[in-house]
């Protein structure tokens, strides 16, 4: 209870400290049931948090992050809906940003070069390729 107090987890992360310290199956069960119930983990509220953390400070896309909530067993329409909290124009702002700053410190041979090199990077990153290529488009136009 106090660990969950600290910060924010969802179940996938407290079974695996449990785990670490080596707490038997059962007992890691019960501890995790009684954690949902008296609302010390929510798996909504954590991917709420991660989503909003992650897109705002390390700039990641929501591909990435899907991955990731994926990967802690976080159910698909939750992860759809933490991505609500953020409006669409927002997150263009911050995948724009990514590409000028990127755009700034690629060298290449020519535009073509340029692009893929910025475009990869960013894909990288977990942003949808035919948003990346969209504004890629727009700004080497200029």
């Amino acid at each position: 209870m106090q660990l969950c107090s600290s910060r924010e987890y969802c179940a996938f992360d407290i079974s695996e400290k449990l785990n670490k310290w080596e707490v038997a199956k059962n007992h890691s069960e019960e501890i995790i049931t009684y954690l949902i119930d008296n609302k010390f983990i929510n798996n909504e509220r954590y991917a709420r948090a991660y989503v909003n953390d992650k897109i705002k400070f390390n700039h990641w896309g929501k591909n990435k992050l899907k991955y990731y909530l994926k990967h802690k067993g976080i159910d698909g329409e939750i992860i759809t809906n933490s991505f609500n909290d953020f409006s669409k124009e927002e997150y263009i702002d911050i995948a724009t940003t990514e590409i000028q700053k990127k755009l700034q410190k690629t060298k290449a041979k020519d535009a073509f070069e340029l692009k893929s090199k910025v475009a990869k990077s960013i894909i990288n990153k977990g942003f949808e390729s035919d948003l990346v290529f969209k504004i890629l488009n727009v700004m080497l136009q200029e």
